[in-house]
């Protein structure tokens, strides 16, 4: 019984980084890491990953404790990107939506996404036992939410 569920365990753990998609810096194209060296001078380390289904690297790091992620093509443009802001960083109109719409709410965490040169911006808030997830218009419309 040991050996089979180590043997599990084993198999789950090389399947799990098989999936993951990690690369060495060292198979990410020239272009592709210059991107990021050249937008991001103070980002080290950087994780790798190849996503093949998209043909696109994804590059992921932390700067000031802010996590980033970006997904580059092999010629070395930007596609989409993600990063974590301070809640004070969200578009005041979309601050002013959640104070009005959901009193008694506060903003957990903002991210800013950047997906095919359009600039969006997602709130999780929480409050009186629910979550919400908000997602608005770099003018700070409301475009989605979320349970």
């Amino acid at each position: 019984m040991k050996k089979t569920f180590a043997t599990l365990a084993l198999a789950l753990l090389a399947t799990a980084g098989v999936m993951a998609g990690n690369i060495k810096e060292s198979s990410v194209p020239a272009v592709v890491k210059n991107y990021v060296q050249k937008s991001y001078p103070r980002v080290s380390p950087v994780e790798w990953n190849y996503e093949e289904k998209g043909n696109y690297y994804n590059a992921e790091f932390k700067i000031d404790g802010a996590e980033y992620s970006l997904d580059i093509s092999p010629e070395g443009y930007l596609i989409n990107s993600t990063n974590e802001i301070a809640p004070a960083h969200l578009p005041s109109a979309a601050t002013a939506y959640i104070a009005k719409q959901y009193p008694g709410f506060q903003v957990k965490e903002a991210r800013k996404l950047v997906r095919r040169g359009s600039t969006y911006y997602e709130a999780d808030i929480h409050g009186q036992n629910s979550n919400q997830m908000l997602t608005f218009t770099e003018s700070g419309r409301l475009l989605e939410k979320k349970l």
